[in-house]
């Protein structure tokens, strides 16, 4: 069992290296953030791009960084310190109930790509409270057809385990624990985001064996997890090696490849 300092070093060289970065280019190429003013980025995990925004500010404003894991904050600190960027601090917090007054950041944006629409829901919700009126608002989101490869093939497991029909429900509210683009924006329409749009992409995940999928970092440290927690406890070792014994029996010596249906959805308090 890792410690949590060494899940927030496997975070900051696995996860935010590759996943994280995905969102974060989609963001650099179709979002222009205001050039002064406070910003405030919600889970911004260790700091890479928070310390960007805050270096292209060059001195004219001031970004935070908020996160629940006070170990990836410690190494998002060090990073500042390191590129001697003073306009950024972070502050540890939940995404659902934010340390800030109301109306108080010129821009905000929150990483919500590995949480579920009810929990995207909740932050979206604080991040429109804290936003000024008028500020730019956008959410990280990944949508509905994320996974759909490995839901697949867990599918197939759990049927050969003669477990589907204990785990059906639990596993449909997986499959469909992410909403649709549509669904999201309507969700931020309702919260009182104005001028919804939203931008998307596929973005790919190869892997070379079963065994390399089950013990990738981003699956192994954010997923695997809570999808093996809907089959018995004693059972999900078993199941767990048959995911991977079945991904390499049907990708004939191809590599495994999952797709994420990548959005942001951005508007205006």
């Amino acid at each position: 069992m890792s410690t949590d300092k060494e899940l927030a070093y496997r975070y900051d060289l696995f996860i935010a290296s590759d996943w994280r970065e995905r969102f974060d280019t989609l963001l650099d190429e179709k979002i222009e953030f205001p050039a002064e003013g406070r910003v405030l980025e919600v889970n911004s995990g260790t700091g890479g791009h928070a310390i960007e925004m805050a270096e292209r500010m060059k001195e004219k404003g001031n970004l935070i960084g908020t996160d629940p894991f006070p170990e990836r904050l410690e190494i998002a600190r060090a990073k500042a310190q390191v590129k001697k960027v003073t306009d950024v601090e972070f502050k540890e917090a939940d995404a659902a109930s934010l340390p800030f007054s109301d109306d108080e950041f010129d821009a905000v944006v929150g990483d919500t790509s590995m949480m579920s629409a009810d929990e995207m829901e909740k932050a979206l919700e604080e991040m429109l409270r804290v936003a000024r009126p008028g500020a730019r608002v956008v959410l990280m989101a990944s949508t509905f057809g994320s996974f759909d490869e490995f839901f697949s093939i867990y599918w197939e497991v759990l049927q050969k385990a003669g477990l589907v029909e204990e785990v059906w429900t639990k596993l449909e509210n997986l499959i469909k624990e992410r909403g649709t683009v549509s669904e999201v924006e309507s969700m931020a329409r309702r919260l009182g985001l104005r001028e919804v749009e939203s931008f998307t992409s596929k973005e790919e995940f190869l892997y070379e064996t079963g065994e390399s999928f089950i013990t990738d970092p981003m699956i192994e440290d954010a997923f695997l997890g809570k999808w093996l927690s809907i089959v018995p406890a004693e059972r999900r070792r078993e199941v767990s090696d048959s995911i991977a014994s079945l991904i390499d029996a049907e990708r004939h010596d191809a590599p495994f490849d999952i797709s994420i249906k990548a959005a942001l959805i951005a508007g205006v308090k």
